[in-house]
């Protein structure tokens, strides 16, 4: 009795199917990565909700107070870090304890909650190429004008009489000077949102690309005062517009308008 031999592939048939593969791979990649940074936003915005909550927790127990200090815009929670000078440990760090958040840890993925999971990096500095979150101690800084140091330095001759008055106004800043609505005032978001209002920070394309994380340019996501988180487009040089403003009083609002308008 003779046995039939099953049919083989030939070479022809076999590229056909090795192309038809590629297609299929090259057509559902993108969407692939698509959703995963998808995923990876929302994961960033639970955190952002979660830390502006936890700022609110804050400003309860110290009577309506900002954090103030040097550096504080980034020392105010999270891991300690690789530039850290003045602390030993995390402790210190005044946000950790409205979220339980252990002292002296040094395991990086433990303080999931202050890194962005799609934290690329893109500090101004020779660590540009290491995520903020490695070198901080969190991927996302706060508006210094609320959260910050007592006085800010002139970010450039145009805007120098304006930043100086600003600096008289958040001294020993607290809720209650708060004059603008909080669901319009900037709180804290990706690290890439401060390089792109600020007029002395723009960096070069390379490393303004770094920081746009969630791969959409000039886009990250934002915490607000009044506590909820949106994907926002920030517009180079501007401390207020339609979407947002980083400035804490109504009053300057019109010298804002002058300066962004010359």
């Amino acid at each position: 009795m003779t046995m039939k031999r099953g049919h083989a592939f030939t070479l022809i048939e076999l590229l056909v199917v090795i192309a038809v593969i590629a297609v299929l791979l090259a057509i559902l990649l993108p969407s692939l990565r698509a959703v995963r940074e998808s995923a990876r936003r929302i994961q960033c915005s639970s955190n952002l909700r979660q830390l502006a909550m936890a700022w609110t927790q804050y400003l309860d127990e110290n009577e309506g107070r900002f954090y103030q200090g040097e550096n504080a815009n980034f020392w105010y929670g999270g891991l300690y870090s690789i530039s850290e000078t003045q602390y030993d440990d995390a402790e210190i760090r005044p946000l950790n304890s409205m979220v339980d958040f252990p002292p002296l840890i040094t395991d990086p993925e433990a303080a999931a909650l202050f890194r962005c999971p799609s934290d690329r990096g893109g500090t101004p500095n020779r660590f540009s190429l290491l995520q903020v979150y490695r070198y901080w101690g969190t991927s996302y800084p706060t508006n210094h004008f609320l959260i910050g140091q007592n006085a800010c330095k002139p970010f450039s001759e145009p805007t120098k009489e304006f930043d100086l008055s600003l600096s008289d106004r958040i001294t020993h800043m607290s809720i209650s000077k708060v004059t603008v609505p909080h669901s319009r005032l900037l709180l804290m978001g990706d690290y890439g949102w401060v390089n792109q209002w600020k007029p002395e920070a723009h960096k070069s394309p390379e490393l303004k690309e770094q920081a746009e994380w969630h791969r959409k340019p000039d886009s990250h996501n934002l915490a607000f005062l009044d506590g909820h988180v949106k994907f926002t487009r920030m517009q180079k040089d501007y401390y207020d517009t339609n979407d947002y403003t980083v400035v804490p009083f109504k009053d300057m609002i019109s010298w804002i308008v002058k300066i962004q308008n010359r």
